[in-house]
């Protein structure tokens, strides 16, 4: 089926200009007190650093526990249960891609509500293992990452990507990696034009490049750097009386800013797999 011969629907040009907007906020009061509160993290971070032995433990422990997630966590997005989503909401559709044909209002429709369930899982269990000081830091990173990936894959699932695919687990984990880089500010253009550029070219070359380089080796690279910096954060938790309020803070905040993040970048595919890349080459220009 030749899905470029439609044209976007009044709802799908809308959300491309939200794309638009996302990837170039204006600066705001909001901004600037969440870049101090990224800032504030950072400092504490610094003083955590210094707690002997968790320097191993980002290198060793975390980083082993980590690859592990990253198979297991998005091996649990079933397909069948996706498409079941739909056609009970009378979208009789047999795969993944067939999803590329609807328009974008229907699968937001199926999709709705993904984002707050998993942002509430994450503050949830990030309060909890807070509390716990060093004894919690692994089990909440753990936790964290699984639910992050968790909503990442089941987006591109019900987006009509299929995340067994070697690339797509690659793009799903960059989200994660990219968001949790240190100096992140709400700023999500410097995030997302970096996540996409990685899915042009897995789209482009495919299997080819991950054959080349191996897959193992991509994600391990992956997992590394997210590994570091994520237990860079959490290692505030070690500091007397913050640990709790940072724990569920953290969680909430990074889960957020995943789940909008891979919202906008599995949507902005879906409408370049229906209508072309010319049709959101505008927003990547801006």
């Amino acid at each position: 089926m030749n899905q470029h011969r439609h044209k976007p629907s009044a709802y799908e040009t809308q959300v491309l200009e939200e794309i638009r907007a996302w990837r170039n906020p204006p600066e705001s009061v909001f901004s600037w007190a969440s870049q101090k509160v990224s800032e504030s993290w950072n400092a504490v971070t610094d003083l955590a650093h210094k707690i002997p032995g968790m320097e191993w433990a980002m290198e060793n422990v975390v980083t082993g526990v980590l690859e592990l997630t990253n198979e297991i966590t998005q091996d649990s997005v079933w397909t069948e249960a996706v498409l079941k989503d739909f056609h009970q909401r009378g979208h009789l559709i047999n795969d993944l891609p067939d999803i590329h044909g609807l328009d974008l209002a229907h699968i937001d429709e199926v999709m709705f509500g993904l984002d707050r369930k998993y942002v509430g899982l994450a503050s949830a269990e990030g309060v909890a293992t807070g509390a716990a000081g060093a004894a919690g830091i692994v089990p909440d990173l753990v936790a964290l990452v699984a639910i992050n990936l968790r909503a990442s894959g089941e987006m591109a699932t019900y987006c009509g990507f299929d995340i067994t695919d070697p690339a797509e687990r690659v793009f799903a984990l960059e989200i994660l990696d990219l968001v949790a880089r240190p100096g992140n500010n709400t700023k999500s253009v410097t995030l997302a034009p970096a996540v996409r550029t990685a899915s042009r070219v897995a789209r482009q070359h495919g299997t080819q490049i991950l054959e080349q380089v191996g897959v193992g080796n991509v994600i391990e690279g992956i997992v590394r750097r997210l590994g570091m910096n994520l237990t860079e954060k959490k290692l505030a938790q070690m500091v007397p009386v913050t640990g709790a309020l940072l724990g569920g803070g953290l969680n909430y905040l990074y889960t957020t800013k995943v789940c909008r993040t891979a919202s906008y970048l599995y949507r902005e595919r879906v409408l370049e797999a229906k209508y072309g890349a010319q049709f959101v080459a505008r927003v990547d220009d801006n």
